[in-house]
């Protein structure tokens, strides 16, 4: 039920499900891609429990979750059907680099899980060999190693799959692309080393898997050919021919020209990473893993994966993305570790233990970092110290990583090959992060004040309820839900200058026009767009659906209620359709006059702020 609620509650402040064009999600964050994220309520997507925070960067508009992302993203599912948009006429604004780092992201962030799963068991496997638990012509360790194997020799093909979705193209058809270029016969092929022609074209013979940047480019050219063969190919036979068509332009295409591009491409980052490793290796871990937080914190940290994977695959280790996520990772955890020692408040002492541990055990470091870090500001300086030491070390002791997997204590085995072992390393390694780290902490120090416990909350709570309104002869509240506007900012000089009466204006979010008290309706207007009533407790109240919408002669308006109805505080009374009067040209805002304010000595208003039905607008005395 708690998933459910927040499922709704995220659809709902997302903008609805008309607005979301996709969304996918990694180990901690739900990364949608919204229609228009100006629809988007941030305030009151921060404000939900479970969401630690908001980042909007790269085209995406990521809510990160933390652990439970995975129970949010199937609620989320039943409930949404994902739209393609594949409008081309549809302008995309965001400038090449975001769409770049959008692209990558996207596609890599939903196999990331996958290949930390069977990266976890390679680990696992390689211990077990290393301990002569399992002999390596032993038929078990034959098979663990193959189903392990499958997640990284196979890459293409998952990258083919999700990259599609991000391109908008057909997903099984980018499987196939993938597929393609891990087949047996051609893998055959590539051993034989032979020349081998297509058409009397020279086929470049490269060996692509675990390779990632190769798929990624042939399902994005394909998006393109797929759209032009859709375009030409009659109804009948669309069936077959379309899924025919872009198989003979896109494989040959793939294979001789722009697989070999993207090898070339994983080539040269693997090596230009070596280059600068080489010669500027231990400042610049140290560098990157002061900042490494950072990077995640704005969502971009998914976009070094292609490093990682093309260090691993090229080189047989990486020396450096996994080595700075290491350092960086452990500093995070160490902090919240820190403040929960530190702390008093028995809330943030709770969420800083369990936050560090998912932290040290597995990696995951959004929880610590959103959660604890951030929030309190200076454990994030004393993290930022103790990765940039860490660093410092792993880059004179040369860290290698073996495996791409997310570094921490359960992930160990990581830094031991059957050549080399860097076992004891990494452990010092973390050693440093977390020492460093913790006594920064505790040196820095941090203000909890904002966390407060739950006997703290409810009194602020009850506080606060009396602090909001405190002349209260006559109440109203909200019937509808916005954002809150004082009167003088209405764009209606008779409304502005308070003639008809004190009041308060909401910029509506939802098209639903509800009673602010128990009242009897006296009068309706024809067009639907205005209602009086006269409230139980004496307010005499005008609701005024936008400005000069009179003019749209009831169109998009559904009055439920009649004069001399007697209706309850909640029930609906008019619905509206808010597009309908933007697209017409017309301001929205509702209206709330109390037309007999003279009746009453003092009014209190409700500074700006959201609201929702049921909250308090403004209260008066006689």
């Amino acid at each position: 039920m708690k998933y459910e609620k927040l499922a709704n509650d995220i659809i709902k402040y997302v903008g609805g499900k008309d607005n979301i064009k996709s969304l996918v999600h990694c180990s901690t964050r739900l990364r949608f891609e919204l229609v228009d994220e100006s629809k988007a309520n941030d305030e009151r997507v921060k404000s939900l429990n479970d969401v630690l925070t908001l980042v909007k960067k790269s085209g995406q508009y990521q809510l990160v979750i933390g652990n439970d992302v995975d129970r949010v993203y199937q609620e989320i599912a039943k409930d949404l059907n994902i739209k393609k948009s594949n409008d081309s006429s549809e302008k995309d604004e965001r400038s090449i680099v975001d769409r770049v780092l959008s692209a990558i992201t996207g596609s890599i962030a939903p196999v990331i899980p996958l290949l930390a799963g069977v990266g976890i068991g390679k680990v696992l496997l390689l211990v077990l060999s290393l301990t002569g638990v399992l002999a390596e012509d032993s038929q078990t360790y034959i098979m663990l190693k193959f189903i392990f194997d499958t997640g990284f020799y196979f890459m293409p093909a998952f990258i083919g799959f999700s990259s599609a979705k991000i391109f908008n193209t057909n997903q099984y058809l980018g499987a196939f692309l993938g597929l393609c270029l891990v087949n047996p016969v051609w893998m055959d092929i590539v051993k034989e080393g032979e020349v081998f022609k297509f058409i009397g074209i020279s086929v470049p013979l490269v060996k692509y898997t675990s390779s990632l940047v190769p798929a990624l480019m042939g399902v994005w050219i394909m998006s393109y050919v797929e759209k032009f063969v859709k375009k030409i190919v009659p109804e009948m036979i669309k069936v077959f021919a379309e899924p025919l068509l872009i198989a003979l332009i896109m494989m040959p295409l793939t294979f001789i020209l722009i697989a070999p591009i993207g090898n070339f491409i994983s080539t040269f980052i693997a090596k230009g990473s070596m280059f600068l490793y080489n010669k500027i290796g231990m400042f610049a871990i140290a560098i990157l893993a002061a900042v490494y937080p950072w990077l995640v914190s704005v969502g971009v940290h998914k976009a070094l994966s292609p490093i990682s994977i093309a260090l691993v695959a090229e080189q047989g280790f990486d020396p450096v993305i996994r080595v700075v996520a290491l350092c960086s990772n452990m500093s995070q955890a160490a902090a919240s570790l820190a403040v929960s020692v530190k702390t008093k408040k028995k809330n943030l002492k709770s969420l800083a233990f369990s936050s560090s541990v998912t932290a040290f055990l597995g990696g995951i470091t959004e929880p610590a970092m959103y959660g604890v870090n951030l929030k309190l500001k200076k454990p994030m300086y004393a993290a930022m110290i103790g990765a940039f030491v860490a660093g410092i070390f792993a880059g004179i002791v040369k860290l290698k990583a073996f495996i791409y997997v997310t570094p921490g204590i359960l992930s160990l085995a990581m830094w031991v090959s059957k050549e080399e072992n860097f076992f004891f390393m990494a452990i010092l390694t973390i050693l440093i992060a977390s020492i460093v780290t913790f006594i920064a902490t505790l040196i820095i120090g941090f203000d909890d004040s904002e966390f407060k416990d739950e006997e703290e909350e409810i009194q602020n709570t009850v506080e606060n309820e009396s602090k909001e309104i405190s002349v209260k002869d006559g109440v109203l509240y909200a019937p509808i839900e916005g954002s809150i506007k004082k009167l003088e900012e209405v764009d209606d000089t008779t409304f502005a200058s308070k003639v008809m009466g004190d009041g308060i204006a909401i910029k509506p979010s939802q098209g639903i026009l509800r009673s602010p008290e128990d009242a009897e309706v006296t009068a309706v207007f024809d067009s639907g767009h205005a209602i009086c009533l006269k409230c139980d407790n004496g307010m005499e109240v005008l609701i005024h659906i936008g400005i000069d919408t009179v003019n749209l002669k009831g169109e998009g308006f559904e009055v439920l209620v009649e004069v001399g109805s007697k209706v309850n505080k909640g029930d609906e009374l008019i619905k509206f359709d808010i597009e309908n009067i933007r697209n017409s040209g017309y301001d929205d805002d509702v209206i709330i006059v109390v037309t007999n304010s003279d009746d009453y000595k003092e009014f209190e208003i409700i500074d700006s702020r959201e609201v929702e039905f049921g909250d308090i607008l403004l209260g008066a005395k006689k």
